[in-house]
């Protein structure tokens, strides 16, 4: 009787948790809420501490003063303090997560959180490698959540395939949504490598029935991360048959080279793109491969 009492009131406490965090009156994430579940009374009172740890900005170190900073969509590299404001207010995000101040980095990690954090993942991994214990534990369990949520949609998506294997739409769906998982860099080891060569197996099944660049340069720079160099070479082959004169075949073709040690055909093609005067944005590139 006394068991079933304490765990009802266990229970009206994590409720409690979740709509306080829900409303905002705990200044925790959402995460915390299956650590107060999961983790009787210690973890009521690690959510609980971890609020007034925030709430108080329970740190002595100098407030430098700077602004309060948004993160925008494109901000993997950067953090600006308002759209309007002039390229001088723009802080590298570097130099944001060595700010002084524990509760402007604090600020701009829960911002990530709050926004959308599957769009700062890179953001994340560099904030994973923060001096700033409580920044890391935000970041590090922001990108164990998207792992796991990219395992469970890759499991019903491979669901969906197996069920639909002709359904070019659900081929599709696959392989964009794969893609998106392998260019997060959040895979690692023998699940990265199997990951990979299922990629380049939809990848190959899907340019059988349509051929599109962006779908050739994916492929191409799926089979350079697994150092699969004659089929790199093939698609290469393939793709120069409909984009041999566009810039993102020259840059795959000078990667792939350089990636045999080819420096002969890297000096052949640089040699062919500027008789042909062929354009190229990417002029650091370009400018690179020259050296």
């Amino acid at each position: 009787m006394l068991f079933l009492i304490l765990a009802v009131l266990h229970l009206v406490c994590c409720l409690l948790v979740f709509f306080g965090i829900r409303l905002g009156i705990l200044k925790v994430h959402k995460y915390m809420f299956f650590v107060s579940l999961l983790l009787p009374f210690w973890g009521l009172l690690l959510v609980l501490i971890l609020h007034f740890q925030i709430a108080f900005d329970a740190d002595d170190s100098i407030d430098v003063g700077v602004e309060k900073m948004k993160l925008e969509s494109e901000l993997y590299k950067s953090v600006t303090v308002d759209d309007k404001k002039v390229a001088d207010s723009t802080v590298p995000i570097e130099e944001a997560l060595l700010i002084n101040s524990a509760g402007e980095r604090r600020s701009i990690i829960m911002d990530v959180l709050n926004d959308n954090p599957k769009e700062y993942v890179e953001f994340l991994q560099k904030a994973g490698n923060n001096d700033d214990t409580e920044v890391v534990h935000y970041a590090v369990t922001a990108m164990v959540e998207i792992s796991k949520e990219n395992d469970y949609r890759l499991q019903e998506l491979e669901r969906k395939y197996s069920l639909y294997p002709d359904d070019n739409d659900v081929l599709c769906e696959y392989t964009e949504f794969l893609w998106s998982c392998l260019s997060q860099n959040l895979m690692q080891g023998q699940v990265e490598v199997l990951n990979r060569e299922l990629f380049s197996t939809l990848m190959n099944k899907k340019l059988e029935h349509s051929s599109d660049i962006n779908d050739y340069s994916r492929l191409i720079k799926n089979e350079l991360k697994r150092k699969n160099y004659f089929e790199a070479e093939r698609a290469l082959d393939e793709m120069a048959y409909s984009w041999r004169d566009t810039e993102e075949y020259i840059l795959l073709k000078l990667e792939y080279l350089a990636s045999v040690g080819d420096g002969a055909q890297i000096r052949k093609l640089i040699e062919e793109v500027e008789n042909n005067k062929t354009y190229i944005s990417a002029k650091e590139a370009l400018a690179f491969w020259k050296k």
